[in-house]
């Protein structure tokens, strides 16, 4: 009899998932949000869990963890993380921020910020940014992301808002769930095809949250991918243990029809 370490991941059925989704708060799941910081005084996140709340710097040539005592820098982070909380508003959130004040970083705070939510045991690395995608700093990417895909857990992120086609990492690697904007706006799951970006969703937040307790209207892929992670967080939250490549494809086969050509 084989003991449970040899057991075969767990799988479920499309039904399984649409209804996880329809029904899942994410109770249970950990996200951590790589981006400029949390305002976590924003009135409409006042119920929000959040664990970590860090900063990764530079620092005379050296890459440091710091606790974070500037909330968002830019603005970016927090408008992700309401889109999360709205969606998956059981779900604990860790700020890790990686983006600077002109949402500017660096490849190794980038991989400074994902080995801190590795080591502090998130499901699911939100990324709302991405990097031109060089062939020479494919390896620097690559390593994290396998890293990311060995352990269990799962890397969102958005694609290019160039277009589904325009290669960005880390979006185009197989075992990321890369998201665009949906050019039709629905907030649901859609299907993109003839790329690695192979979901989309809505990417106008027309009250998107912003520091001081305000909102924005924003557009872009980078509020597609947190839809994304929240629908995620409560697929997980119902099927806890679904490798990254079970999640991706079964939210890859019951998401919508894509866009009409």
């Amino acid at each position: 009899m084989p003991s449970p370490k040899d057991a075969p991941p767990p799988w479920i059925t499309p039904d399984e998932a649409r209804h996880a989704i329809a029904e899942g708060d994410g109770r249970g799941v950990r996200i951590a949000v790589l981006d400029s910081g949390i305002d976590r005084s924003h009135p409409q996140l006042a119920k929000l869990t959040i664990d970590d709340d860090i900063a990764i710097l530079s620092e005379g040539g050296r890459i440091n963890v710091r606790d974070s005592d500037e909330g968002d820098v830019f603005g970016h982070g927090t408008a992700v993380a309401g889109i999360i909380h709205a969606l998956a508003p059981a779900a604990t959130i860790g700020s890790i921020r990686v983006l600077g004040h002109f949402k500017e970083s660096r490849a190794a705070i980038i991989r400074e910020g994902v080995r801190q939510a590795a080591q502090r045991g998130y499901h699911i690395v939100q990324c709302s940014f991405g990097a031109p995608a060089r062939a020479q700093d494919a390896a620097l990417y690559k390593s994290w992301i396998d890293a990311l895909y060995l352990r269990g857990m799962h890397l969102v992120a958005a694609g290019s808002n160039s277009g589904f086609q325009s290669a960005e990492w880390p979006a185009h690697f197989p075992t990321v769930i890369a998201v665009g904007s949906d050019p039709e706006n629905r907030g649901e799951l859609c299907a993109a095809t003839g790329g690695l970006v192979e979901l989309a969703s809505r990417g106008e937040e027309a009250a998107a949250l912003w520091p001081g307790g305000g909102t924005r209207n924003l557009f872009g892929s980078s509020f597609a991918a947190p839809r994304a992670a929240a629908y995620l967080a409560r697929l997980l939250g119902l099927h806890p243990g679904l490798s990254p490549l079970l999640a991706k494809a079964v939210l890859r086969q019951i998401a919508l029809p894509g866009p009409a050509e």
